[in-house]
């Protein structure tokens, strides 16, 4: 097994253990310095509040102790760099090391009767850790990507369906932290050819003997059973690491568990949404959530109310029929951002051809005459669907979630419908933060069987923050 082509391909030269790699060794320690850098702001942050409160503040050998014993919980969990998580995993892993923490600190601490410091002061120093952290785990991943220094190379093995949309993905977010840099397949017709920019640099023989990374992902689903395990052990041999996409199209991806039945491997396949205990601990982080920002946002919602009414005729809010959980019907409150004579002016616009087709396409207009000026502003910042906090109240939605259907466009869902309709809309969802108004209708609606199928509280968590993002850059609003 030869490297000797690395540094030319853009590859990984050194020598491996497990999942590190000395080329990573310099993102690795950029992501350590940003967890020193969160642990210090932390500690001083808290320690100044234990001061102005008359605390007593909190120990530098004991609390540095705790942090070190994080950080290396974290370098455990691979997360220096944390090449190839996905949002999802990056936040768990990231939420329970700091969570562990700070429960093995407290239950020590208990243990010998013993508090160094203020109890207070040490369950504070972790919350803000875990936010903090986060924030500047996300800067410096940022700026290396921004540098050209993130990502781990891989080589992508098959150039068919599977594989372009493999390297299109991964070219596309590089936050993944995996790069492609070499594609091989049998076809010889595929042979100098370029995929997404990215060379087929042979057949597969050439890249089992003549591997240019450690890293492969064998993407090649549609091969016969025996032929996919000869190739995958082809590549076990020659890579270090090697992943493998199965046939499983259409099967939920993120909540598969394997299992061992004697020597094969089994896959479960996990509806979350139908856990009665999921639905519970979705809920009341609604019902939280929802509480308490009401409470905090209720004199900015009065003041856009206001707005509204002086800027135009008609009411402060809006109230659209919906399709809600089992396709029951419910009413859907938002801000009013259109005149009161919207039907009639739409009936005008979509005399224009050109502009029926965008309708027909997006469900919306770029350029909609009837939308009022508060309305407009509404929209591109997503708080016209502030008051939907008042549907979460009385459980016809939740924060996040597949969008509310009209209830017209119930057949246009198609067959997935009522899969989507097993569960609350949200006033957020997967399709809002990724694309918006940008989407085709059918985007969307592959954006919320996704969803569905793939929930976890970590994705509802990583929605929330996209949302918080995309609101502030208005991206794909109108």
């Amino acid at each position: 097994m030869a490297y000797s082509q690395q540094e030319k391909r853009g590859g990984v030269a050194g020598s491996w253990t497990g999942a590190f790699s000395w080329d990573s060794a310099p993102q690795g320690l950029a992501m350590l310095g940003a967890d020193l850098v969160a642990a210090y702001l932390s500690y001083h942050a808290v320690n100044a509040l234990q001061f102005q409160g008359n605390r007593t503040p909190l120990s530098v050998g004991y609390t540095g102790a705790w942090m070190t014993f994080w950080m290396l919980a974290r370098l455990y969990q691979q997360l220096y760099p944390g090449y190839g998580n996905s949002p999802e995993q990056e936040l768990r892993q990231h939420v329970l090391t700091c969570g562990e923490a700070a429960v093995g600190q407290f239950a020590i601490s208990f243990a010998i009767h013993s508090f160094a410091s203020s109890r207070l002061g040490l369950g504070l120093v972790w919350v803000v850790l875990t936010l903090v952290s986060l924030l500047t785990r996300t800067l410096t991943r940022r700026l290396l990507i921004r540098l050209g220094r993130y990502g781990r190379p891989v080589s992508i093995i098959g150039a068919g369906k599977t594989g372009r949309l493999t390297t299109s993905y991964l070219l596309s977010h590089p936050e993944f932290g995996l790069r492609p840099v070499a594609i091989y397949d049998d076809d010889p017709a595929l042979s100098g050819c370029q995929v997404a920019g990215i060379p087929v640099l042979g057949d597969l023989e050439l890249a089992g003997n003549q591997p240019l990374t450690v890293h492969a992902i064998v993407s090649i689903p549609g091969a016969r059973a025996e032929r996919q395990s000869e190739i995958i052990r082809k590549m076990l041999e020659a890579y270090p690491i090697t992943w493998t996409t199965p046939d499983l199209f259409g099967v939920p991806s993120q909540s598969l568990q394997p299992h061992v039945i004697g020597t094969h491997a089994t896959l479960e396949v996990r509806n979350n949404l139908r856990s009665l205990q999921a639905r519970l601990i979705k809920r009341s982080i609604d019902l939280a959530a929802a509480l308490l920002g009401g409470v905090l946002i209720s004199p900015f919602l009065l003041a856009i109310a206001l707005a509204i009414r002086v800027d135009s005729q008609g009411p402060a809010l809006y109230v659209a029929t919906r399709l809600g959980r089992g396709g029951e019907p419910f009413r859907c409150y938002k801000f009013r951002t259109m005149h009161r004579d919207a039907e009639q002016r739409l009936e005008q616009v979509l005399e224009d051809p050109e502009r029926r087709r965008e309708y027909e396409t997006f469900h919306k207009l770029k350029e909609d005459p009837r939308v009022t000026r508060v309305g407009r502003w509404l929209r591109r910042t997503s708080l016209d669907e502030l008051p939907q906090i008042l549907n979460v109240l009385l459980g016809s939605m939740s924060l996040v979630g597949p969008r509310p259907y009209l209830p017209s466009e119930q057949g246009k869902v198609g067959k997935q419908g009522g899969f989507i309709l097993q569960v609350h809309p949200g006033i957020t969802g997967l399709w809002q933060t990724s694309g918006r108004n940008q989407l085709s209708f059918s985007e969307r609606v592959e954006m919320d069987s996704f969803y569905v199928s793939n929930w976890s509280i970590w994705l509802d968590l990583v929605i929330l923050l996209r949302t918080a993002r995309v609101v502030l850059t208005r991206r794909g609003a109108y």
